[in-house]
């Protein structure tokens, strides 16, 4: 059985995570996923698993206090580039972006601006960690390097950049995927080359963002890191039609969506 891409549907598809009653042959993907896989266990949710989410949009990150506005997109790129903008008191000169260090507990410096005429700054910085990161702007060379409530703080999501393509079934026929997982065109989940059958997998583009599982095999397509499956595309609310470059953050410390029964075939 084979399949091929087609244009992203204008609404969100409804999430559909069927368990296999019985083994199947894996479809070929021309995007990469799972090509002629075969035949797996039947495998099936997890009691406790959470139910995917469809795509939310996350406003921008902002916080004041003290007289200083912050405020950053609520997701940014590993190693990338971001920017930090806001206002504060001219007087200051200029202010300090201190990012929380998990482990310490201290506020660290990663980067200074200096206030505008009107008011305003943009800093720039690059996240080295992935997941969740807080910030706080403070007047420059205050030295403060503990909890400070006067001080505004904004939570923003570091995000791996990752090329994706997406994928789905020929027409009304339907398939297996490598997970086990009835692929149609509602079916909700992303194909992966090594992330386990079931991790969660944080998405966000375009200011959305939407957690899927790993529910099949691939892209085997060098730049491509997920193919992700018609209805997640479209839930991502993207126009386009072929590759795009998104955020991907997988969960490994949230329960799998989906438990995989036959490790010799993942």
């Amino acid at each position: 059985m084979t399949q091929r891409r087609h244009r992203p549907v204008a609404v969100l598809a409804a999430a559909l995570l069927a368990a296999a009653a019985l083994p199947a042959q894996a479809l070929a993907q021309t995007g990469g996923a799972t090509p002629n896989a075969a035949p797996t266990a039947a495998v099936a949710p997890k009691a406790a698993a959470p139910t995917p989410l469809l795509a939310q949009p996350i406003p921008t990150a902002t916080a004041t206090a003290s007289g200083i506005t912050i405020s950053s997109s609520p997701g940014v790129m590993l190693s990338k580039t971001a920017a930090v903008t806001g206002t504060a008191p001219t007087a200051m000169g200029s202010v300090e972006v201190d990012q929380l260090n998990a482990a310490s507990g201290a506020w660290d410096k990663v980067t200074t601006a200096k206030i505008g005429p009107g008011g305003g700054f943009r800093a720039h910085w690059k996240p080295t960690a992935l997941g969740g990161q807080q910030l706080r702007v403070v007047p420059a060379g205050s030295g403060a390097t503990s909890a400070d409530a006067s001080a505004p703080q904004v939570n923003v999501t570091v995000y791996r950049a990752a090329g994706a393509s997406w994928y789905g079934p020929t027409g009304k026929k339907t398939g297996m995927t490598a997970c086990g997982v009835r692929l149609t065109s509602t079916t909700i989940g992303v194909a992966h080359k090594a992330l386990p059958c079931g991790t969660q997998v944080q998405l966000f583009f375009g200011g959305r963002t939407v957690t899927v599982p790993v529910i099949d095999r691939g892209p085997f397509i060098t730049g491509r890191a997920f193919d992700l499956t018609k209805a997640t595309f479209a839930a991502l609310d993207d126009p386009s039609d072929g590759v795009i470059t998104l955020g991907s953050l997988p969960l490994t410390d949230q329960p799998r969506m989906i438990e995989k029964t036959n490790p010799l075939t993942i």
